[in-house]
């Protein structure tokens, strides 16, 4: 019997988030006789419910500690810190990052120790800093990147594209492993959502609902000036929001000074997003930009109408009730597809996950394929 390949995963935070979610998911459903995965974050001083969920799952987790990317000195303690680790840590067969090109130092520190399986995996289609120092380096980045890395991954090809250039897919040199999910968790049950619209005292009403940090790029913003146009047309409207973020405070802020206080309800963490998506009738996703959102796999899992923007890669689509929408269209264009659309009879969505390949096992034996093949090369 083979032993065990001894894979580490790394995230930059383990703060609420899709991709946080995507690992998740990948770690309870790993058959641990194939695959041993630890974890590998940053830890910026916030305890994230995450971590617990984690070790209680059995999960090893390593934290850098108070590692902060703003001056050049930073980079220089990042790398000595993530050079001791591996100096102490060294003994895995593939290192895997789920992160951004300021994060290659991981890279740059499994190559030097030794380690032969080094995954850069991007998902994402742009950066969350709007800073132009922080693009332009992060730009820079993308080729030492690459050249520590002995394969290239993205959830879509966007997203492949992005981070490792124009035609990479084609050529053969980066390869797409859709995020995927544990469907059984997200497929609609009439049960459940009466206990939810009970629990949130949303019985009567037509509930919209959003899942994402509330950071610029989810557009929040947008978000509710959408709903705001809703509630013209169905006052009954009620918008259910799930995450937190560092613009968390100025949403707050900007529903009550649209007199929507009533009408929204901030949920915060939830670690049972499965279960608040069956009690919602639509779900709108007005993001700047996306890799392949593991969010927008959970929506449609669930049955309800998706609206999302069309500057999301519309390989996340398998479900008839996804609409593509442009930003350049306004609020009330949104609402007013939003409320013609209304609620739909649900469907069970199983089979269309597997066949569209958004099933976490399925994504599971795919990392396995790549990490045993580059192995073996």
């Amino acid at each position: 019997m083979h032993k065990p390949l001894r894979v580490l995963f790394f995230i930059d935070r383990l703060r609420l988030g899709g991709i946080q979610a995507l690992a998740k998911d990948i770690l309870a459903h790993n058959d641990r006789n194939r695959m041993v995965i630890d974890m590998l974050n940053l830890d910026d001083g916030i305890e994230y419910p995450l971590k617990k969920e984690l070790t209680d799952m059995g999960i090893t987790v390593y934290q850098l500690r108070n590692i902060w990317l703003r001056t050049p000195l930073d980079f220089f303690s990042y790398w000595k810190a993530v050079d001791e680790f591996f100096k102490n840590h060294h003994d895995y067969d593939v290192v895997h990052v789920h992160s951004g090109s300021k994060n290659y130092y991981i890279l740059k520190a499994a190559k030097k120790w030794g380690i032969p399986v080094r995954v850069a995996h991007s998902h994402n289609t742009g950066f969350q800093s709007k800073n132009p120092v922080s693009i332009l380096l992060g730009n820079f980045l993308k080729t030492p990147m690459k050249k520590n890395a002995t394969h290239l991954v993205g959830c879509s090809k966007l997203a492949c594209e992005w981070l490792f250039g124009k035609g990479c897919v084609e050529k053969g040199k980066a390869r797409v492993i859709l995020n995927a999910i544990d469907c059984k968790q997200f497929i609609y049950d009439e049960t459940v959502r009466k206990e939810v619209r009970k629990e949130l005292g949303l019985e009567d009403n037509f509930v919209i609902g959003h899942v994402g940090r509330f950071e610029n790029q989810k557009n929040h913003s947008f978000l509710l000036d959408i709903f705001a146009e809703v509630v013209k047309m169905k006052p009954e409207a009620r918008l259910v929001l799930v995450g937190i973020g560092s613009l968390m405070e100025a949403m707050k802020a900007k529903v009550k000074a649209l007199g929507l206080t009533e009408k929204v309800i901030f949920l915060g963490f939830r670690s049972d997003r499965e279960r608040i998506m069956q009690g919602m009738d639509s779900f709108v996703f007005p993001s700047l930009y996306e890799g392949l959102s593991v969010v927008l796999i959970e929506a449609q899992a669930s049955g309800m109408p998706v609206f999302v923007s069309d500057s999301t890669t519309t390989e996340v689509s398998y479900s008839p009730y996804i609409k593509f929408l442009s930003l350049k269209q306004n609020a009330q264009e949104w609402a007013k597809e939003v409320v013609k659309r209304g609620a739909v009879e649900r469907m069970d969505m199983s089979l269309e996950i597997r066949n569209s390949g958004f099933e976490i096992n399925g994504m599971i034996d795919s990392l396995y394929q790549l990490y045993t093949e580059l192995q073996n090369n």
